[in-house]
């Protein structure tokens, strides 16, 4: 960013400034190189200027030696061609560290020209939301989950403004916003406390990123959770109403269940699966990292009852760069399917059969195939690795509903 210069400058020189006795630093300068003294035919005397190599250049004292240091700083401005353009930013660089200097700035010390910067210019939180947004997409967060943190980040721009300071937002502020609206909305206590995490997530960054000195939502209080019980397996008498259902009103979701329950792929990967990850001679899927949920490119076991489905759709007839469920009507195609489709699909069916209070999803068929593997004699092991689980702990969450289904007619042991 900048150099130095033990040498002092020339006395003599009028536009250097030696560091008064108030402040310790000298009043910055633009330097523009040599003096044009001669201009080519065809140019003139801007655009030969612009050539040479510029700098804004300042003294400082230096806090061990305290000698008047030469600091000189281009911010790599010299790659600039055009003259005015060229002069434009090397005055907004010269104005910068004349108000930096002004505010306490030292290049000596630890503390950057940018952290001084950013005390000077704090951001609004319509600024913060968009270096957010940017930061996660480029640390590649799933889609969903920037549209969740955005969602609650938004509500509560609309609620402080979009020209409050980051730095002016307090404690009390959050819990203002938290309160009005789980008063407004009804929110239960899993929404409240997906909200305040979603600005923690917000203020730890700015915190990190050295835009604000704290994080004004560490010690708000978390709500106590009801959770809704979300995926619920099916019953016996619900899922068999359901694959009817599907096998005469909607083959392509009745395809996309089966693939959830006999391999145990995610809705999201199934979406994406192309047919050149599916090797039917080996009877199997590989769901590669790039869409993998844990990001590991794992195979997927293609079983009996399965492999007879897939058959049926002659994917030796497609490109393999199709995917395996890009079309409601010929299941196979070009493009991949839209993100809510088979959610929607599925919805319908329950609709339709006076289903939709019992919180099942397209997750049920993952855990009811996990319950009937584990009554069918599964180590929790195998299931782990049969759902490509980083963890056993990962894995028991399918069967919290497992003692539902075992019955109890077994005798105690005598003591």
């Amino acid at each position: 960013m900048y150099k130095s210069d033990k040498t002092l400058p020339d006395c003599t020189n009028p536009t250097i400034q030696r560091p008064s006795l108030e402040r310790k630093y000298s009043i910055p300068v633009l330097k523009k190189g040599k003096q044009i003294t001669s201009v080519p035919k065809g140019s003139n005397k801007l655009i030969e200027q612009a050539k040479q190599s510029w700098h804004v250049e300042f003294f400082y004292e230096h806090p061990i030696t305290i000698k008047n240091i030469r600091i000189r700083i281009t911010d790599n401005l010299n790659r600039i061609k055009d003259p005015l353009e060229k002069l434009n930013q090397f005055e907004k660089l010269l104005n910068k560290y004349s108000l930096l200097l002004e505010n306490g700035y030292n290049p000596f010390e630890k503390q950057s020209s940018n952290e001084v910067e950013k005390k000077l210019a704090p951001l609004t939180l319509i600024e913060a939301r968009v270096k957010f947004e940017t930061y996660h997409k480029a640390k590649n967060t799933r889609a969903k989950s920037i549209k969740s943190y955005l969602s609650k980040i938004d509500q509560f721009i609309d609620f402080m403004g979009d020209n409050k300071k980051v730095v002016n937002v307090k404690d009390i502020d959050i819990i203002n916003y938290l309160h009005t609206y789980a008063l407004n909305k009804s929110w239960t206590g899993v929404t409240y406390n997906m909200a305040k995490v979603c600005l923690n997530n917000l203020f730890k960054y700015l915190l990190i990123n050295k835009y604000v000195e704290a994080n004004p939502v560490t010690l708000i209080e978390r709500r106590k959770q009801v959770k809704t019980e979300l995926h619920q397996v099916f019953t016996d008498e619900d899922f068999k109403l359901i694959m009817e259902w599907l096998r005469l009103n909607d083959p392509y979701c009745l395809l996309f269940v089966q693939m959830i329950y006999y391999t145990c792929i995610r809705p999201k990967e199934l979406r994406l699966t192309q047919l050149k990850f599916i090797d039917l001679d080996n009877q199997r899927i590989i769901i590669p990292a790039s869409v993998s949920k844990n990001k590991k490119s794992l195979p997927v076991k293609i079983d009996k009852a399965l492999m007879n489905e897939l058959v049926k759709l002659n994917l030796d007839t497609y490109p393999t760069d199709y995917y395996l469920f890009g079309n409601t009507k010929s299941i196979v195609a070009s493009n991949k399917i839209g993100e809510n489709t088979p959610y929607k699909r599925f919805n319908r069916c329950l609709q339709e059969l006076g289903l939709l209070n019992k919180n099942y999803t397209l997750y049920s068929f993952k855990h009811l195939s996990n319950v009937r593997k584990y009554l069918a004699g599964w180590s929790i092991a195998e299931i782990c690795s049969a759902n490509r689980h980083s963890s056993l702990v990962e894995t028991e969450t399918y069967l919290k509903d497992l003692i539902k289904f075992i019955p109890m007619n077994k005798d105690i042991p005598v003591i």
